[in-house]
């Protein structure tokens, strides 16, 4: 949590050298993180390991961590996507860049992802039911028997998988491909221009052009998100193998 923490205190200051499309992005995934370490660590783990009988195994809030553990793994993960696509059209896209690369396309794309992705996790809080009644309160989470046998809930649970993380996953590899892709052949043509040859390049000659250097600061962005959001799903995934 702290690591999040510092991240959204420091981008959110604007001092990163960041246009604010990407800094808007950047701090939503830190902050959905964020809540996923709070949701699945501290209160799922820590709390509830120690805690065994307090308030967190009321069902009513054992559904609620779960819906929010639900909605903001998704929610992450598309960010990571919105942020892709936006540093896709910015390098790729040179006439939709001023329209699309902007702080209130950013802002508009954020809402949208966390509306409708709170609107489609809404069923996982219905998956659980409570494990017994103490004092007319009920406590404990199971999961509901009709989730095996029913098939909305399996239509609805193969929704939940194509949408994250088969088709994130799909649009994440094949934007960046697109988008290293094209960064190569423009800094090969630029070097060109510039008149740099092969044995130029390999001396490290045309790292003094700072066009060639922001796009390769490009690439390793793009990639060290990209592995950021895979190693944090996968690592969810494992916790919570029935979600995911």
């Amino acid at each position: 949590p702290t690591a999040n923490l510092v991240s959204i205190v420091i981008l959110s200051r604007g001092k990163c050298g960041l246009s604010k499309c990407i800094t808007r992005y950047l701090v939503a995934m830190s902050v959905s993180d964020l809540i996923l370490v709070f949701t699945e660590v501290i209160l799922s783990r820590i709390i509830s390991y120690h805690f065994p009988n307090s308030f967190l195994f009321i069902t009513p809030v054992c559904r609620l961590i779960f819906f929010l553990f639900a909605t903001t793994t998704a929610t992450s993960v598309w960010f990571t996507v919105s942020f892709t696509f936006d540093r896709y059209v910015a390098i790729c896209c040179q006439k939709l860049k001023t329209k699309y690369c902007t702080d209130k396309t950013a802002c508009v794309v954020i809402a949208v992802i966390n509306v409708l992705f709170i609107g489609q996790n809404i069923p996982w809080y219905f998956l659980l039911t409570s494990v017994q009644i103490v004092t007319n309160i009920p406590w404990g989470c199971e999961i509901n028997p009709d989730f095996f046998t029913s098939l909305t809930w399996a239509a609805f649970d193969l929704l939940d998988i194509i949408l994250t993380p088969i088709i994130p996953f799909l649009l994440i590899m094949l934007l960046n491909a697109l988008t290293v892709s094209h960064i190569l052949v423009a800094s090969r043509a630029r070097s060109r221009l510039w008149g740099y040859s092969s044995a130029d390049r390999n001396r490290g000659a045309s790292d003094s052009d700072p066009e060639i250097k922001n796009r390769r600061k490009s690439i390793v962005l793009l990639f060290a998100v990209s592995a950021r959001q895979l190693k944090t799903h996968s690592r969810l995934s494992y916790a919570f193998p029935g979600h995911g």
